[in-house]
């Protein structure tokens, strides 16, 4: 019975390595499409940057909903579902930009505030489920995808580090815009693999 056991998680593990592999390989994929079939160089309503967003929306939404369906850690999920909102509303900063620019800030604040008296009435339940958090397996997915995103796709997407790597400039813009997009796609499949596992998870409630 309990080899049966064994046999059942190590092929969940299996399957769920089998879905992380297909999600990574969407990043190639999209990459492809926009700059060979749409010839498109990663424009803000390519295939990347919407798949970007969708993902991102995504993970906010699983956020709130965790929020709304677990009491013990509602603060702290608020926070998390409230920093991925703040972080969708950046990325349509081109549609803001039609009333005025830079006008995303206004309800990236308006956001902020929102999730801040929220997460103060719930203050209690920050601590404890963050804790809980840090020693999840899921959560993991989501920190390495959040430094993916916001350290090294940016370190990878400098300019100046590929014009001394390729001679032709027009060529060094194109591979740097595509690594930078390619590396922040990938960053968002983790965010959002890490949090499907993360609200799967029943070892979460920390009393």
């Amino acid at each position: 019975m309990q080899s049966r056991s064994h046999t059942v998680t190590v092929l969940r593990a299996l399957f769920r390595f089998f879905v992380l592999v297909v999600a990574i390989l969407w990043v190639p994929l999209a990459l492809i499409l926009d700059t060979s079939v749409f010839n498109d160089e990663v424009s803000e309503v390519s295939v990347t940057e919407l798949s970007q967003e969708a993902l991102l929306l995504c993970s906010a939404v699983l956020f709130w909903l965790l929020s709304a369906r677990r009491p013990f850690g509602r603060g702290f999920y608020t926070l998390v579902a409230g920093f991925f909102s703040c972080m969708f509303i950046r990325e349509q900063d081109a549609f803001f930009d039609l009333i005025a620019h830079g006008f995303w800030v206004y309800p990236a604040l308006l956001m902020t505030l929102i999730t801040l008296l929220i997460a103060a009435f719930q203050r209690r339940t920050i601590m404890p489920a963050m804790a809980a958090a840090t020693r999840s397996v899921p959560f993991a997915y989501i920190l390495v995808g959040l430094a993916i995103l916001l350290f090294f796709s940016r370190v990878m997407g400098t300019g100046s580090f590929w014009e001394l790597l390729l001679a032709d400039n027009s060529v060094a813009a194109l591979v740097k815009n595509t690594v930078q997009e390619g590396l922040e796609l990938l960053g968002y499949i983790l965010m959002l693999y890490g949090t499907l596992l993360f609200k799967r998870s029943t070892k979460l409630d920390p009393r």
